[in-house]
């Protein structure tokens, strides 16, 4: 397959950042960092503008909007927005898509209604704000380019029972980034990282989440879905968890340390644990399974070097 993010990042000076999903935790934390670059400017974004308070009102660098990504006609009216306020030297050097939520609850008990609002916000959304930043991008006739953070999560490479909706949305987010990664041209200089935090002291696991009642089927406490609720709660009242702030250094560091970007960016030990256990039963599984796979061995196939 063709190499992405061939070429090493340089953020620009007067870098213009846009977050989506900016009211509280990563969001929060990585807009009160860039807000405080001196350069810097930024485009702010959250469901409710009021919750963007913590953010000047008298900078002309900082703008702040209301932002609903579930909305086609709200997304262009952002851009457009954006576009309306810097003017002449209007650029989207950084995207951070950060808006999303979880959403807790057994297959069988989540509606048609919850599961596809669940598809609308976390990879719809994702995919709409980040299509309008390559377009962007794209047309930069000094081939600018420019850095699309597609903020995922642990929970897009390792799936858990009861929440498999969530699970999917995060799948789907990392599907789509890598694909669009192999798709738009070298010369564009267009990057991008798939960000897969583990666990993170936000609200989370609380006010952000949409949790659903146990289906009668799986309530019982040995059911998979019930020991795993028990799990985390046990984690998060030990402390378990980074700190948004530190994830937002991160992804700044990324951004401005002038390297290549990684497509995968894990955050946390428990991260990077899970996901190479996953990786390496998965390597396992193909391993034990090669001569039952290799249907097509004695058949033309295609050359992949």
């Amino acid at each position: 397959m063709n190499p992405v993010n061939t070429k090493p990042y340089q953020l620009p000076a007067d870098a213009t950042w846009f977050i989506t999903g900016c009211s509280s935790g990563i969001g929060r934390a990585l807009a009160t960092h860039v807000a405080a670059q001196p350069g810097h400017r930024l485009i702010a974004t959250a469901r409710n503008p009021a919750s963007l308070s913590y953010l000047p009102d008298d900078n002309p660098a900082i703008l702040k909007l209301a932002l609903d990504v579930t909305s086609p006609a709200a997304v262009d009216a952002a851009f457009q927005t954006a576009a309306a306020h810097f003017g002449e030297s209007y650029y989207i050097d950084v995207l951070v898509n950060n808006a999303g939520y979880p959403l807790s609850g057994d297959s069988e008990a989540v509606t048609e209604a919850e599961m596809h609002d669940e598809f609308e916000t976390n990879f719809f959304g994702t995919v709409r704000v980040a299509l309008k930043a390559v377009a962007v991008m794209r047309q930069s006739p000094t081939r600018r380019g420019g850095l699309i953070f597609n903020v995922s999560s642990v929970a897009g490479v390792c799936a858990f029972p009861g929440h498999a909706f969530y699970h999917a949305s995060k799948f789907a987010v990392e599907g789509w980034t890598e694909s669009v990664a192999r798709e738009v041209h070298p010369d564009w200089n267009i990057n991008f990282c798939i960000v897969e935090p583990g666990a993170v002291k936000t609200n989370f696991e609380t006010t952000s989440k949409k949790h659903i009642k146990p289906h009668e089927a799986y309530a019982a406490p040995d059911l998979p879905a019930r020991q795993l609720e028990v799990f985390v709660k046990k984690g998060l009242e030990a402390g378990v968890g980074v700190q948004p702030e530190q994830v937002a250094q991160v992804l700044y560091q990324v951004a401005a340390r002038g390297e290549k970007v990684p497509l995968w960016l894990p955050l946390s030990g428990t991260a990077i644990m899970l996901i190479t256990a996953k990786l390496q039963g998965r390597l396992q599984e193909l391993d034990n399974n090669k001569e039952l796979s290799a249907i097509d061995k004695d058949q033309a196939q295609f050359k992949l070097n």
